[in-house]
């Protein structure tokens, strides 16, 4: 019980103080070797995925001409594979109750620092969030993850977690936390003004829905209508579709695709390394001047950074992991976080086509703590239901 608690101050931290996170996880593993426990670290071991994971990345770093930036950015990311390790192994006896408090009530705090944001009239948007010849907007919330996007992303998981859960058993408190966490999530998505955001959560529901069950298809139509409504009652226009093809926001994420093409014909087989991309727009594009940290395409982005050998780690990972979720569906088609899972995860790969959000270190240090109770839950299930095939 106290590995949970400890699992779930990281999820918390990594919400509200995610430096401190990374320095949480950091100190785990070290008071872990010192007092020579190696669970954590033969897991990684025992696991081909994330041992693959690493070794590409490892392979990144050292190729990388710029190695001191890439090797501060790798090892966020090998805490991240860290992170996965300790919270599957660790997780088996979770209450998933408390467990669901704890992510509500962390939303809720982030929602309220997201209010107070929008309310400070202090508070100044920086220019290249937004179009202002396109869009009369002079604020958009993003609480704890400094960027409107990554704060959207995040109350995408919030709001799918709640949805997927909806009409389970659980206390009554719980209930009313529930509920209130997703009339505000759904109001804060909106003030993130995160389009990215918007339509991946509506997309994710709309493919599951057709795909797999149809209920979900009812939250695809509240979360047009309020958008769309809002939006119209606001008289912002940023859900108006017509105005997508003139925002130089989009036309720069097309620069920036082109950018990284180009950048990752020249470094094909090893990438240039994590975070490195600024570094090589100016050489490539003459429209990029100014410093920017990714190029708003996932998929472009592990490849530009890690290479083919990289990008192929990838596509091996995300083709197991979707294996294994339909597999994990099928025999048991009642198991809702087999549902959370698939959600999350098209979620994700949609956003990922015109962001790369989850490449952010908050973002991935939340997901690394998913990926974690996913594998662990996974591991219960199996055995649960092995245990019952041997009693029949």
């Amino acid at each position: 019980m106290k590995k949970c608690y400890t699992i779930f101050l990281l999820i918390f931290l990594s919400v509200l103080f995610v430096p401190l996170a990374y320095i949480f996880m950091i100190f785990i593993i070290l008071k872990e070797l010192i007092n020579k426990k190696y669970e954590t670290i033969k897991y990684i071991k025992d696991n081909k995925y994330l041992l693959l994971i690493s070794i590409s990345c490892l392979v990144s770093i050292i190729c990388s001409k710029y190695i001191l930036i890439s090797s501060f950015f790798g090892m966020m990311i090998f805490v991240c594979i860290l992170t996965i390790s300790y919270v599957s192994i660790n997780c088996d006896n979770i209450d998933i109750e408390k467990l669901l408090m704890i992510i509500y009530i962390t939303a809720l705090i982030t929602y309220i620092i997201g209010a107070f944001q929008m309310l400070d009239p202090m508070y100044v948007m920086p220019k290249k969030w937004i179009d202002a010849e396109e869009y009369d907007l002079k604020k958009r919330m993003f609480s704890t993850f400094f960027n409107p996007n990554v704060f959207g992303f995040y109350i995408n998981i919030i709001i799918i977690t709640i949805c997927v859960n909806i009409g389970s058993p659980k206390n009554k408190r719980l209930n009313i936390i529930e509920k209130i966490t997703f009339v505000s999530s759904i109001i804060c998505l909106f003030f993130t003004f995160s389009r990215t955001s918007w339509v991946s959560l509506v997309l994710s529901f709309l493919c599951l829905g057709i795909l797999f069950d149809k209920k979900y298809l009812f939250f695809v139509i509240i979360v047009l209508i309020f958008i769309f409504g809002t939006d119209t009652v606001l008289g912002v226009n940023r859900a108006d579709i017509a105005k997508i093809p003139e925002d130089t926001s989009f036309l720069y994420r097309i620069e920036l695709w082109k950018t990284s093409i180009r950048i990752i014909k020249d470094n094909l087989l090893t990438g240039i390394g994590f975070g490195t991309f600024f570094k090589y727009t100016t050489s490539y594009s003459s429209v990029i001047t100014k410093y920017i940290e990714h190029c708003h395409n996932v998929y472009l982005q592990i490849f530009m950074e890690t290479g083919i050998i990289g990008f192929t780690t990838f596509l091996i990972t995300l083709v197991s992991i979707v294996k294994r979720v339909l597999k994990e569906y099928f025999l048991d088609k009642s198991n809702k976080f087999s549902i959370l899972v698939m959600l999350i995860l098209c979620m994700t790969l949609i956003h990922g086509a015109v962001d790369s959000v989850s490449l952010t270190p908050q973002i991935m240090l939340i997901l690394s703590c998913f990926i974690g109770l996913a594998l662990s839950e996974y591991k219960s299930y199996n055995l649960k239901f092995k245990r019952v095939n041997l009693d029949v």
